[in-house]
């Protein structure tokens, strides 16, 4: 999940005051819990990745193709994309938090965050869990990670891939969110600007800023249900990684992720691909679909009213079209 520093940082207080409000509006009833609610945690571990140790996390136990999940940032932890357990009536669904955040180890130093380190950790994680065969999941920079892995590694064994939030180009991905300063308030607009000329981002203008573009593109309107996964995945976070790959600003990358250039590679992927895009996400429909044409066997799902945070904004939309997905792979 690509999202600004001062989100990751602040965004559990501006969260828990939401709560708070929600929670004095007087209720008639207590609504039944949602479906994918009830799926409980079956199973948990460490393995050795290069760097230190990553925790997983296993839903569900049913006997179909297992889902390896692979969140964003990098940095921001699994806990956002937690709801994705909701398919563990049908499958196994795997999580672990990436070295660097979360339940995970925290080494220092930049020569853990690099693409090629991240492959290797990915790789680990897989032949850990006897993955032979999966489905693999990834958001935001997990799908970047999914994408150098199946081009560059292999596809064996991968059924199929759904790339939530997709970031196959930076070029394309800075001239989709670029446009989007200018929906912000005029004072807003002047904020960002300043701070990337002063590169001083930690202004009260700057916060102001980003609070606002977080509630237009990241996450639009969690739920009493989901609040709690944004609120750990803050509280998780690890942004010594973020600030070594993405940078300070959502809208100008500044670290060593500036040059990832995927789309003319997307040719080589043959296995099935889902990119799903949220109505409002940074990484915007319209890219999923010139991402997903590039595809040889690519898909699109535009979820709704969601920003880049799907699972959080609309959990049980985000499930259902990734389960449609599985269902037709492996029904073909």
């Amino acid at each position: 999940m690509i999202v600004t520093r001062r989100s990751a940082l602040l965004g559990a207080a501006a969260l828990a005051a939401c709560g708070q409000q929600s929670r004095s509006k007087v209720q008639s009833h207590v609504p039944a819990a949602p479906a994918w609610t009830q799926i409980a945690q079956t199973g948990q571990g460490s393995i050795a990745v290069p760097g230190g140790n990553v925790v997983w996390r296993r839903f569900g136990a049913g006997s179909k193709t297992p889902v390896l999940a692979a969140h964003g940032g990098p940095g921001l932890p699994s806990d956002y994309i937690e709801p994705l357990k909701g398919l563990g009536d049908e499958r196994p669904v795997y999580f672990w938090d990436q070295l660097g955040c979360g339940r995970s180890d925290r080494p220092t130093g930049a020569r853990y965050w690099t693409r090629a380190r991240f492959l290797d950790e990915l790789a680990a994680v897989r032949a850990g869990l006897g993955l032979a065969e999966m489905h693999y999941y990834g958001s935001s920079w997990g799908t970047m990670l999914g994408a150098d892995y199946l081009i560059d590694r292999t596809q064996q064994g991968v059924k199929s891939a759904i790339f939530d939030g997709p970031v196959m180009s930076i070029r394309r991905y800075l001239a989709d969110t670029r446009p989007m300063i200018d929906q912000l308030t005029p004072e807003h607009q002047a904020a960002v600007h300043e701070a990337e000329r002063t590169n001083n981002y930690d202004t009260p203008g700057y916060h102001a800023a980003d609070d606002e573009f977080t509630a237009q593109h990241i996450a639009r309107h969690p739920s009493a249900e989901t609040k709690p996964y944004l609120e750990r995945t803050f509280q998780g976070a690890g942004m010594e990684s973020y600030l070594a790959m993405d940078g300070q600003s959502e809208f100008s990358i500044t670290g060593n992720l500036r040059d990832y250039e995927r789309e003319d590679d997307l040719k080589h992927i043959t296995i099935p691909v889902l990119y799903m895009s949220g109505e409002f996400d940074t990484c915007t429909p319209g890219a999923s679909r010139e991402y997903a044409a590039k595809t040889p066997h690519g898909e699109v799902a535009v979820i709704a009213g969601a920003g880049h945070c799907k699972l959080i904004d609309d959990p049980v939309a985000t499930i259902a079209a990734t389960r449609a997905f599985l269902t037709r792979v492996e029904s073909a």
